[in-house]
């Protein structure tokens, strides 16, 4: 009797101890048996809402379709959007929210570099995994844990483009200047153009700032003029583009500008007309109208969503930005390592998941992407492009390159 009353009083322990664990489900952030819940954060109304806009429209393309297709180990994503206005005060406000309110397991694009930056200790002590939209190096340098870039960053686009000045302006003639927004982005990518120019024996002749916001840029362009500049190295975007591009065609002033995919919105072509005739640039995106495998699938997947019968303008106001590619890369990103974390998803999983993408093939629209313990930059590959006025759009001049130093 003893031993069958000892026996019942364990069972009936192991019963409450059981009855008090909640469901795997239940104890992990942002996941539940049939849902992920993803951050994101984006320019939805500041100085770059016409770059960032497409990026929101290619997440949420992508989930749709992912969602419809049975979800991630039979969980949907469902992904809550902020507004951080292109600011490190609403960027930081929105994290906040979404990681102690909404509990989402994960966070997409994270406002921009310098929103990031002012992110990263935060985002470690909360263990909070980002496959970010920053483009500066310092998302991956030093290493952070739980802070992934899709693609390039700054410095590799940066690189590239001095080896294709040097490889394609003789050195007597060139006259070169810098022209950035002053931010995270711009100001690191200084650093990396000074030393680049000096290991090549280059001079740097003139630098000017033009702000993503900026709808005047004549001063700039009198001052590049005047000093004889015939190329520009151009690191700003949004508005800040058409302004530096028009007042240079106003003034009858046609250097060569040689861009980062920032600028390389098919947009830029057909607003900045005959302005930009002499753009140059390197993406780390593939273009809409490239001819590539994963480009393809993108577009079948987006068009049947917003078909060109019933929103014949789409392709032309989201898909052919460069941010609509990249949104779609983060989303695939995000998208491949929940399925390798496996169906016991949680911050840690997803993180193993993602480090487990190696050589991984975009079918085009960026180079193999790979991380691993020690690496959260999916490569350092880029293309090369000029403007096509006439078909008002940029072509591809090169295949996939990397840095030459």
């Amino acid at each position: 009797m003893k031993y069958v009353f000892l026996r019942m009083i364990t069972l009936v322990s192991i019963i409450i101890i059981l009855g008090s664990i909640p469901s795997y489900a239940e104890e992990v952030r942002g996941v539940t048996d049939d849902t992920i819940k993803v951050g994101v954060v984006l320019d939805m109304s500041g100085p770059v809402a016409n770059l960032l806009l497409p990026c929101w429209e290619a997440y949420k393309n992508y989930f749709r379709y992912i969602n419809e297709q049975g979800g991630i180990h039979g969980r949907n994503v469902k992904m809550i959007l902020e507004d951080d206005r292109y600011t490190i005060p609403a960027s930081v406000a929105a994290y906040k929210k979404l990681v102690f309110k909404d509990k989402v397991l994960a966070i997409l694009f994270m406002g921009g570099s310098g929103q990031h930056k002012a992110l990263y200790d935060r985002i470690e002590k909360d263990k909070v995994p980002v496959v970010t939209g920053a483009w500066s190096y310092h998302v991956s340098r030093p290493f952070k844990r739980y802070s992934f870039q899709p693609t390039n960053d700054n410095v590799d686009e940066i690189k590239m483009i001095v080896d294709y000045i040097v490889n394609n302006v003789k050195k007597e003639e060139l006259r070169l200047a810098y022209v950035y927004a002053d931010n995270e982005a711009g100001k690191s990518g200084l650093e990396q153009l000074e030393k680049s120019i000096k290991l090549y024996g280059l001079k740097l002749l003139a630098k000017e700032v033009v702000g993503f916001g900026d709808v005047d840029a004549s001063s700039q362009v009198m001052n590049l003029k005047k000093d004889k500049i015939n190329y520009i190295v151009s690191m700003t975007a949004g508005r800040g583009t058409f302004a530096l591009l028009k007042d240079a065609r106003k003034f009858g002033y046609s250097p060569a500008v040689m861009s980062s995919f920032h600028l390389m919105g098919e947009d830029t072509v057909r607003i900045a007309g005959k302005a930009a005739e002499n753009q140059y640039g390197v993406s780390t995106c593939a273009s809409w109208y490239d001819d590539a495998p994963g480009v393809a699938r993108m577009k079948e997947v987006t068009l049947r969503y917003h078909p060109v019968s019933k929103e014949p303008k789409y392709a032309e106001d989201f898909g052919s930005n460069r941010y609509y590619t990249k949104g779609w890369l983060g989303a695939l990103i995000f998208a491949e390592g929940a399925k390798r974390a496996g169906k016991d998803l949680n911050h840690e999983t997803l993180v193993t998941g993602l480090e487990k993408i190696r050589d991984f093939d975009t079918g085009g629209l960026t180079a193999p992407i790979s991380y691993g313990p020690d690496r959260r930059k999916a490569n350092d590959s880029g293309k090369f492009y000029k403007a096509d006025v006439g078909k008002e759009r940029f072509v591809a001049i090169s295949g996939w390159v990397r840095p030459a130093h």
